[in-house]
């Protein structure tokens, strides 16, 4: 069953104390401020807590920020030198793939169920892991203790890689979610071996790793390349457009894939293989997928260099092999250590648009026409961090 998330005693009693001496100077100055202008008083709690028609509880409900009906979301979380990706599908499930790390970035896993709840989320329909890696799974544990999970995707590697992924194994045998009899019902596990598919109502994730005779035999001794390799390819299709999620793929897997001809797709959005390693994101994947906007997930001034030279150049040089009439080449390319957060939205029509965090300079609005009334357009602002949105 998930259990919130606990904290060390000495901790909470600091934190309790600081919380009540800080909201008793704001209800005493929320208080003053009132009885001397409460149409002034009012003004702002409209503007720090707007509400909005669409949300869940009407014009009155909660400030929160779902995705409009039949709009595909991902957001690319800037989790600092790590992937953490959230997906609320138009079909209203959600999923989040893979939940790391702290490294690189104040965006730690507060951040992090901080977006979730921005959203409304209180359990997930899916959790996605795409190695073992600790960049990739370090708030895993927190998510499966804090929401309850329908279904988990995970490599099939040893239990024993690392002591995060050892714990995080735990905390997926133990996982369950209340099913509609109010029942606590065991979590579906799969491996994600060979190609199998996700969908819900109009939406698909048709994803692609090593066949089951090839699947590597994954331990604690195995190379990183090896390790990242497992990571599927994965192609998400809504509207007639194709999100491609690569995990830590390489080159290794990649060649395997290409040669497969498993990954020949008209895609849109690409989020890069492994932080933008030398080593990942190839040329010849880059031809097949054939792509018109990429996101790096990394940390700034990290130790690896990410996102490197060559695959920034490759990125950069990047022409279409065929000519199809779309964007030739990478119109955008997106890095969360700059950029923030960076959230991508699908509607009903295939209109694509990109928003990011931090950035304002990047065409955000790609293509975002008539297929939402206006107000509910303006209201579908990125998701941002805490101190930002109350900045705002």
């Amino acid at each position: 069953m998930a259990r919130r998330r606990r904290i060390k005693k000495n901790t909470a009693v600091k934190i309790l104390i600081a919380v009540v001496v800080i909201v008793l100077i704001i209800a005493i100055a929320l208080g003053i401020f009132y009885a001397v202008n409460p149409e002034k008083f009012n003004e702002l709690k409209d503007k720090l807590f707007p509400t909005h028609p669409n949300s869940p509880g009407g014009e009155d409900g909660p400030a929160v920020q779902p995705t409009l009906v039949g709009t595909l979301e991902m957001t690319v979380i800037d989790i600092g030198q790590g992937d953490c990706i959230f997906l609320q599908f138009p079909d209203g499930q959600t999923m989040v793939m893979d939940a790391g790390s702290e490294f690189g970035s104040t965006n730690t896993y507060d951040q992090l169920a901080a977006h979730l709840d921005l959203r409304g989320i209180e359990g997930l329909d899916y959790v996605f892991i795409t190695h073992s890696d600790y960049d990739h799974i370090r708030y895993m544990q927190d998510i499966l203790e804090e929401y309850e999970v329908k279904n988990i995707y995970m490599p099939r590697v040893a239990d024993d890689m690392s002591k995060t992924w050892t714990k995080t194994v735990a905390a997926i045998e133990a996982e369950t979610w209340t099913n509609e009899e109010g029942e606590q019902t065991p979590s579906s596990v799969f491996y994600t071996v060979g190609d199998f598919k996700i969908e819900g109502e109009n939406w698909v994730m048709s994803c692609h790793s090593y066949l089951e005779e090839d699947y590597p035999n994954v331990k604690e001794s195995s190379s990183a390349e090896i390790k990242n390799s497992v990571s599927p390819v994965c192609f998400l299709e809504y509207a007639d457009r194709t999100l491609v999620l690569t995990g830590d793929s390489n080159e290794r897997n990649e060649e395997y894939l290409v040669e497969r001809g498993v990954l020949n797709v008209d895609a849109d959005v690409l989020k890069v293989g492994h932080h933008g390693s030398r080593t990942s994101t190839i040329q010849e994947f880059l031809d097949a997928v054939d792509c018109e906007y990429a996101i790096v997930s990394y940390g700034e001034d990290n130790e690896y260099g990410h996102p490197t030279p060559e695959l920034m150049s490759r990125l950069q040089n990047y022409t279409d092999t065929t000519p199809d009439g779309d964007y030739n080449g990478y119109k955008y390319i997106y890095e969360t250590a700059k950029d923030g957060n960076v959230t991508v939205y699908v509607d009903g029509n295939g209109a694509l648009r990109i928003d990011c965090e931090l950035t304002d300079d990047k065409d955000f609005t790609l293509n975002w026409g008539e297929a939402a009334e206006a107000s509910a357009v303006e209201w579908l602002l990125p998701v941002r961090r805490f101190e930002v949105q109350l900045a705002a």
